[in-house]
């Protein structure tokens, strides 16, 4: 079995999870009334939660320039780790099935970014030194 390369791992992660958010929020942002309608959470809320969404897309190419790949790696994992807490607690104020699923889906996607980061963590060599 070949090694993983953990460097190329964590740049992709990094960057494919800048993609997912910069998607994500835009989506969330723009389609927020509708949401609104399902999600019991009001409206200003959930355009401030996309908003935010993709500027940490933003910070997270930012990082991912500027950092250290172990570094990088750690503060996005961390925050993943959080985001997917968050949304998931989200789910509770759903007002449909299909809404709870939907939401869960999104938790389920941010949880698995971080464990990509923290397999690409593992497997720097770095990482265990630093």
């Amino acid at each position: 079995m070949k090694r993983i390369d953990g460097r190329a791992l964590g740049t992709w992660s990094l960057r494919l999870d800048a993609i997912y958010c910069a998607l994500l929020g835009g989506a969330v942002a723009l389609s927020a009334s509708s949401i609104a309608l399902v999600v019991a959470i009001p409206q200003p809320l959930i355009v401030a939660a996309g908003v935010a969404v993709v500027l940490w897309a933003g910070l997270v190419l930012w990082m991912l320039a500027r950092l250290r790949i172990c570094t990088a790696l750690r503060t996005v994992m961390g925050v993943n780790m959080l985001a997917a807490l968050l949304v998931a607690l989200c789910a509770i104020a759903a007002g449909t099935l299909l809404a709870v699923v939907a939401v869960f889906a999104v938790a389920i996607d941010i949880a698995i970014f971080a464990a990509s980061q923290a397999l690409a963590l593992r497997t720097l060599p770095t990482a265990r030194t630093a």
